[in-house]
């Protein structure tokens, strides 16, 4: 079955973002780390502090079986509308620690209307 990726949420919804983690064999795989950042509409990638909406570490708290991991954006903060425009944000995915580890960023957006 499909997973239908949806882009543009009206101010109120509930963003949910799904990461798949795959080996070389194109396995699911579990890392160390999976950090996802999102940034507000407003984001200037020359600026010197990007607002950062959220930063957090989900691969325990949105860990759904080993090599898939959710999270929830604005969860519960329906009384609180979004910016509208386009968000911005980014997923690393780190396996290893320290200077040995290997980081794999993916970029993602969503808009909201």
């Amino acid at each position: 079955m499909a997973i239908k990726v949806i882009t543009e949420f009206p101010d109120n919804a509930t963003v949910r973002v799904i990461v798949y983690v795959k080996d070389e064999n194109d396995v699911l795989a579990k890392p160390t780390a999976v950090e996802i950042t999102i940034y507000e509409p407003s984001y200037d990638p020359e600026g010197e502090d990007p607002p950062i909406v959220d930063a957090e570490d989900i691969v325990v708290s949105g860990c759904v079986e080993d090599g898939i991991y959710e999270y929830y954006y604005h969860k519960g903060e329906a009384t609180e509308p979004m910016a509208k425009g386009r968000w911005r944000g980014v997923v690393e995915v780190i396996d290893g620690s320290s200077t040995d580890a290997i980081i794999s960023p993916s970029s993602f957006s969503f808009k909201v209307r």
